[in-house]
């Protein structure tokens, strides 16, 4: 038996976690943690899972050529040169009858690393194919860029916290970040319980009480999903109102903070955000405002990690300004053991070589969230249809909100591609499915989603039929295409990760491929810090120089407008992750991937006349779906969850969320909105 170093490179929030692989008679048997790993860099179950999920009978081995109507499943298995060769006139056709910005790029983040990338392989495929429509942002953080961009201006890619930093706080506040399941990082779950066993203070700001809850014997606060701006006014008020905030040190740091302000105190509305207002909105009691309150004028540092959950609501944008802001106010911002309010993985990492996505000037750009609706015609006017789609890495078609219309943009399409692992709901909708090589058939470098660290894998496993990694499938488009060379640069994957390897800063690149991954050695990352000390001679790179909470467009969250939001409901919808799974990777068990009960608590079920195992409908402005009920008292009254990733079910027996979910996202940015959304309940 040997071992190799291997990471997984699923996009769940870690991206990069050190695993090792124990090979016998050509078979992985076993995964275990790489135990040249430190820093409380650790893998998760996701990564534990890969060989099962490798040698799963629902692996894509052949190609698909879609035999019988669109998304019924009826495919006939082929060659590869077939499919390529299908692959490249279907994308030429439509290219010559309405030019480039026609064709789609509906690929993700499926495989991350420095060169098996699908989004930025397929961009680079597409870009130099002439260009296409790109989707602007991800599901999940877009309102946050979009907010955090014009607060920190070109310093938001440095403006976060480094997880290492948890351990001098004296209280770390989770507002809506539950990251012993949804992972923020390899290493924010170590010591944030490396923290809590120092005695820091943990609470969790959440509709649930999820297993971060009781992992960390945290305080569970259950506020009402959407509400989150509410709650930070009433604190900013009560912190302004006892005069601990200090104006003169606002003044020199930040521009549009007064505004904030003096929404906080009831002008312009005429309604003050006391806590007995924030309480009857939030659902929470004064005590526990009053007691926040308390926390962030008595305890230094305070670290606040807002979880991406509060910036995929309605109001989003606002929530993650009030985040930033909270913690200025308060003092925490440049503390040793504080944070900036920031994204977590908003840290330097080491320098290493990339693939990239080449020129994208020619491209047309929408909003994520909207691409159903560009391809629906519904979004502008003056441009060329779009006719052809490419999915690599990606199930928009199942977790962009709104699958209804999803299926029907599919349903426009003259021609969709795209390489899978499995038959996923969207693969089922596409005319040629490319079967792509799994993350143990493939040598990459590993870049963390957060820390300062990178991780490399040889190739583990050679192929078991006519799979090919997404670099191989480009790279043979892109020759029957005529701009082969271009693409490829006449690098084979081992030269472009040899390359990759002398652009970075790996002192020992043998060591590295022997033992899987380099650590870099460094005081935790506090780049916001010479900015705090002396923001006139260290200014941002904003257009004032200092945080900017008001610019045009910026919306404030209104009474008004969520009485509105809620009119009518019987309950709001909440769509979180599973700790089980990455989004919709699900097709190893594709029976499972479809299965969501939908948990409710036992006091909302017995008013609206339900009990456990219920069959209902659930119903939105969007769509409605049935499912079956589960009573549980780890949520609060009044919502409903239904976790994220699961598979539209043509039967219909169990729910999609995204069957409920829209597509046309926030009012500020066009950001997805996966919680918080009004539904209906009934018997089914």
């Amino acid at each position: 038996m040997k071992e190799l170093p291997v990471f997984c490179g699923k996009d769940c929030g870690g991206d990069a976690c050190p695993l090792v692989a124990k090979i016998d008679g050509g078979r992985v048997v076993g995964l275990r943690a790489n135990p040249a790993s430190r820093k409380g860099i650790l893998p998760c179950a996701k990564g534990y899972a890969l060989a099962s999920h490798h040698y799963s009978p629902h692996v894509l081995r052949k190609p698909l050529v879609r035999h019988g109507p669109r998304g019924s499943g009826d495919f006939r298995e082929t060659e590869i040169d077939e499919a390529l060769d299908l692959a490249a006139e279907g994308l030429l056709k439509v290219k010559r009858r309405y030019g480039p910005t026609s064709i789609m790029d509906l690929s993700s983040a499926g495989s991350t690393g420095a060169l098996h990338n699908t989004s930025l392989l397929c961009r680079r495929f597409l870009n130099l194919f002439g260009g296409c429509v790109s989707l602007e942002g991800s599901y999940s953080s877009n309102a946050a860029k979009y907010a955090l961009s014009k607060v920190f201006g070109s310093d938001f890619p440095s403006s976060g916290f480094d997880p290492q930093d948890a351990l001098e706080a004296k209280a770390i506040v989770l507002w809506g970040a539950n990251i012993l399941e949804a992972r923020l990082g390899a290493q924010l779950s170590h010591f944030v319980t490396a923290a809590a066993r120092k005695g820091a203070r943990i609470i969790c700001i959440d509709p649930r009480a999820t297993s971060t809850v009781s992992g960390l014997g945290a305080e569970w606060i259950p506020i009402r999903p959407a509400t989150d701006c509410a709650l930070m006014y009433a604190i900013l008020r009560i912190l302004d109102g006892q005069g601990t905030v200090d104006r003169e040190y606002l003044r020199r740091r930040a521009l549009g903070w007064e505004e904030i302000f003096r929404h906080c105190s009831g002008e312009g509305d005429g309604v003050p955000k006391t806590p007995e207002w924030a309480s009857r909105i939030c659902g929470i009691s004064e005590d526990h405002i009053l007691s926040l309150a308390r926390l962030w004028t008595s305890v230094k540092p305070v670290m606040l990690i807002p979880g991406y959950s509060i910036q995929r609501t309605e109001w989003g944008e606002e929530a993650m300004r009030l985040s930033v802001l909270l913690q200025l106010a308060s003092g925490n911002f440049s503390l040793k053991g504080g944070s900036s309010g920031s994204l977590n993985n908003r840290s330097p990492k080491p320098r290493v070589g990339t693939i990239d996505s080449g020129d994208e000037d020619g491209n047309r750009r929408i909003p994520i969230s909207r691409w159903p609706d560009a391809i629906l015609g519904a979004d502008e006017t003056g441009h060329p249809p779009i006719k052809a789609a490419y999915a690599a890495g990606s199930n928009l078609l199942n977790q962009g909100g709104d699958v209804k219309k999803n299926i029907e943009a599919f349903g426009r399409l003259d021609f969709a591609v795209c390489n899978e692992l499995y038959l996923t709901p969207t693969a089922r909708h596409c005319d040629v499915v490319l079967p792509a090589a799994g993350p143990l058939q493939k040598e990459d470098i590993g870049i963390p989603w957060d820390g300062s660290y990178l991780l490399y894998k040889p190739k583990i496993l050679g192929y078991q039929g006519l799979e090919r990694s997404d670099y191989e499938i480009f790279s043979a488009l892109s020759y029957r295409l005529g701009f082969g060379e271009a693409y490829t640069q006449g690098r084979s994957e081992t030269q472009w990760i040899e390359y990759f390897l002398e652009n970075s800063e790996i002192p020992d690149k043998d060591a590295f491929k022997r033992e899987g991954i380099y650590i870099k050695d460094s005081p935790p990352a506090r780049p916001h810090v010479a900015f705090d000390r002396d923001p006139e001679y260290m200014p941002l790179r904003t257009s004032s120089g200092k945080l900017e909470f008001a610019y045009p467009g910026a919306t404030r969250w209104r009474e008004e407008d969520w009485a509105k939001h809620v009119s009518g409901c019987a309950a709001l919808l909440i769509t979180p992750k599973k700790k089980e799974r990455v989004h919709s990777q699900g097709g190893n068990d594709p029976e499972a991937a479809k299965e969501n009960k939908i948990q409710i608590h036992p006091d909302t079920a017995m008013r609206l006349g339900f009990e456990d195992g219920s069959s209902v409908r659930i119903t939105s402005a969007c769509g409605s779906g049935r499912g079956i009920l589960a009573l549980t008292e780890s949520i609060r009254p009044g919502v409903v969850s239904l976790y994220e990733g699961s598979w539209i079910d043509p039967e219909e027996k169990n729910i999609s969320p995204n069957i409920l979910t829209s597509s046309l996202g926030t009012r500020e940015s066009a950001s997805c909105v996966m919680h918080g959304v009004p539904i209906l309940i009934e018997r089914a």
